[in-house]
C-alpha cells in the first residue's frame, strides 16, 4: 500500500460517536499504520471539513515519543458532483500558529525565563528540502487510491437503486462502518442537494485526470512542469554533446547516464497529467 502493509491490517475500532445535529459528529478510533498503533479522534464539521487528531503508541522508551498525527481535509464543492480537496497535515502556520506563538511569548514574559525551543525532527528537515510539487505528486497518488475505490462504490450503489438511502445497499456491521453510516444519516437529515447530481464519470481518464483537476490550478506543480521540461532539454543537449565526443570514455559514460535519466524525467512529467491507479498493483 501507499501508507502501510497488509501486516498492519487489524479490526478498526470505532467508538464514542457523538452527533451534533446539523453541525456534524465526532468519534474515537484506534488502528495500526506503519507497524505502529494509533488512537485518536475523527470529526466531521459540517458542511465540508474532516479532521483527525491522534497519537502513536510509544513502545521504544529509549527514543523520544513519535509526533502526533494531525490531518484536516476541506472538501469545497465546485460544481454538481465535484469538490476540491484542500489538505492540511501537521501544524500549520497562520492565525492559530501566530496565537500559539503569542501565548508562548506571554508565558516567557510572565516567568521571566525563555522557554526551550522545540527541535525539528529529521523527517521534518528532510521534507523541508523536498520541492512542494514532489510532495503534491505523492499526495495525488494517495488521493487517487481512494477516488477510484469510492467512485466505483458509488456506481454500485446507483446500480442497486439505493442512492436515496445508500445504507440499504451494503451490509455494514463492523465498528469501522459506524462513521460511514453516521455520515449517510447526516446527509439524509441535513444536506440540501440543489437538484439532481450528474451521472457518474465512467471513463478513468476523466476520473483520474490530474492535469485539469490539480496541475493546471497549482502554482507549485506548474513550476514543477517547467522544471522537468528544463531538465529534459538540458539532458538532451548534454546527450548530443556527449555523442559528438564519444571517443572519450567519460563522454560515453555521461551519454549513458543521460539515456537513463530521460525516461525517468518523462515518467515524472506524466505524473502531472494522468496516471491510472489499480489497487491490485499496490499491496
Amino acid at each position: 500500500g501507499l501508507q502501510g502493509t497488509r501486516a498492519d491490517a487489524i479490526a478498526l475500532n470505532v467508538s464514542d460517536v457523538v452527533e451534533h445535529g446539523e453541525a456534524g459528529f465526532q468519534f474515537h478510533f484506534e488502528d495500526r499504520t506503519m507497524a505502529k498503533m494509533r488512537a485518536g479522534t475523527g470529526e466531521f464539521r459540517a458542511p465540508y471539513v474532516v479532521t483527525y487528531a491522534a497519537e502513536y503508541e510509544h513502545t521504544d522508551l529509549s527514543k523520544p515519543p513519535p509526533g502526533p498525527f494531525n490531518l484536516t481535509v476541506v472538501c469545497i464543492p465546485t460544481a454538481p458532483g465535484w469538490s476540491r480537496a484542500i489538505i492540511f497535515q501537521g501544524k500549520q502556520k497562520g492565525l492559530h500558529g501566530a496565537r500559539a506563538s503569542a501565548d508562548s511569548h506571554a508565558k516567557d514574559v510572565e516567568s521571566g525565563e525563555p522557554q526551550p525551543k522545540s527541535k525539528m525532527s529529521l523527517v521534518s528537515l528532510v521534507f523541508g528540502l523536498v520541492p512542494v510539487w514532489l510532495v503534491h505528486l505523492f499526495s495525488n497518488r494517495f488521493l487517487d487510491s481512494d477516488l477510484a475505490f469510492l467512485h466505483y462504490q458509488e456506481k454500485e450503489v446507483a446500480s442497486r437503486d439505493s442512492l436515496a438511502d445508500p445504507t440499504r445497499a451494503y451490509y455494514m456491521p463492523a465498528p469501522a462502518d459506524i462513521p460511514i453510516v453516521t455520515l449517510r444519516r447526516w446527509i439524509g437529515r441535513h444536506a440540501q442537494v440543489l437538484g439532481p447530481l450528474p451521472p457518474p464519470t465512467m471513463e478513468r481518464e476523466r476520473l483520474l485526470d490530474r492535469w485539469n483537476q490539480h496541475t493546471a490550478h497549482c502554482v507549485h506543480c506548474q513550476r514543477g512542469v517547467l522544471t522537468i521540461g528544463k531538465w529534459r532539454r538540458n539532458t538532451l543537449v548534454t546527450l548530443a554533446v556527449s555523442a559528438l565526443a564519444s571517443r572519450w570514455l567519460a563522454a560515453r559514460i555521461l551519454a549513458a547516464a543521460c539515456v537513463g535519466v530521460l525516461p525517468l524525467l518523462g515518467l515524472i512529467d506524466q505524473q502531472f497529467k494522468y496516471v491510472d491507479y489499480k489497487h491490485y498493483q499496490n499491496h
